[in-house]
């Protein structure tokens, strides 16, 4: 492992990382921990019941980091990640996931941040580790999604997310709930709430291990926005207008080329003539194309062009999910808590 530590920095730190039947990524997540610019005060994993040889891997770390082994799946990452908490030591948590690998810089570029004692978490930027065509889908909403949507709810402090793959919080802002499918959306929502900052940090860079087919890509997608849906009924009354404002543009505009896509195929289907919303659609659809398109491009990602061909297929298939979700946690109020497992692809090392 090579060493690139820089300076010591005025606030300590803990590493957290959840892991569940992790041997794919787990080595390669580790190496990227302890190779920071920054040493943590301790690395904690939480061996969350696996049955595959991710304990083995874990013990021959156990100089450097410290495991906590439960007997059992815990089922829930919040509940997993709550296991960490009496272990915790420092400042500033940070926390990532096992199928993910840190830049070398990643957490010191976050806990700058902490500098500003308004500042209650940091959200770095997540990558897609480059597979297939549907990775490819992947990386281009998070860059979509990040460069040109999380840059603007930076700007006004209204950032809803600090992913599970790349964050950090004050210790005593921890606390992950285990009442949504989405406990890092569930965390962040909380400390906007509270009156802290929420920083994105696009320097902060992880890449993370994407679902690799169709089958995986719906389930973690039906994960994410029950999820959200799940968040929005818990915490909106009780957010800042800035953020209550955020999200209220958020449902209303996928929701809006949902009703475009619908009326499109009703009309056509019952009198013919689905002229005047497949004109509305064909326009959100496009724009929504330009500025993927324009915001791959400008990051050199001329390698994702096949995924961009077949992009607005998946944005039609993101948009039923979304549908689907809003129907059964807003309307029907069924909760969708099944943890919707997908399977990933292995990490390397080294992957930038």
């Amino acid at each position: 492992m090579t060493n690139h530590r820089s300076y010591s920095f005025p606030l300590t730190f803990s590493v957290v990382i959840p892991a569940y039947n992790e041997e794919n990524g787990i080595e390669a997540c580790l190496e990227s921990v302890l190779a920071q610019t920054i040493e943590p005060l301790k690395v904690i994993v939480v061996n969350d019941g696996s049955t595959d040889s991710t304990p083995e891997i874990l013990r021959r770390y156990s100089d450097r980091i410290t495991v906590l082994n439960l007997e059992e799946n815990t089922g829930n990452k919040a509940l997993a990640l709550r296991e960490a908490i009496p272990y915790l030591e420092g400042d500033i948590v940070v926390y990532t996931d096992a199928d993910s690998v840190l830049d070398p810089k990643a957490m010191e570029r976050m806990l700058i941040h902490f500098l500003d004692r308004d500042v209650g978490g940091i959200s770095g930027f997540v990558r897609s580790k480059a597979h297939n065509l549907i990775t490819g889908i992947r990386e281009i909403q998070y860059i979509y999604g990040q460069e040109i949507l999380k840059r603007g709810m930076g700007v006004i402090n209204a950032v809803p997310v600090i992913p599970g793959c790349v964050g950090a919080v004050r210790r005593e802002l921890f606390d992950p709930p285990s009442e949504t499918m989405t406990e890092d959306m569930d965390m962040t929502l909380s400390i906007l709430r509270d009156g802290y900052r929420v920083v994105f940090e696009p320097k902060a860079i992880v890449w993370t291990s994407d679902p690799p087919n169709l089958r995986s890509y719906v389930k973690q997608s039906v994960r994410w926005y029950a999820g959200y849906f799940q968040n929005f009924k818990k915490h909106f009354l009780n957010l800042p207008k800035r953020v209550k404002l955020q999200m209220a543009v958020s449902v209303l505009d996928n929701s809006l080329f949902s009703i475009l896509l619908l009326a499109t195929l009703f009309l056509q289907l019952i009198t013919g003539d689905g002229s005047i919303p497949i004109a509305l659609f064909a326009i959100e659809m496009s724009l929504w194309f330009v500025l993927a398109t324009h915001a791959t491009l400008t990051r050199g990602r001329s390698d994702l062009l096949g995924s961009l061909l077949i992009a607005p297929l998946f944005r039609v298939i993101d948009s039923a999910i979304w549908t689907y979700s809003l129907i059964r946690e807003i309307f029907l109020k069924k909760g969708d808590f099944r943890w919707h497992r997908s399977d990933k692809i292995k990490l390397s090392p080294r992957v930038h």
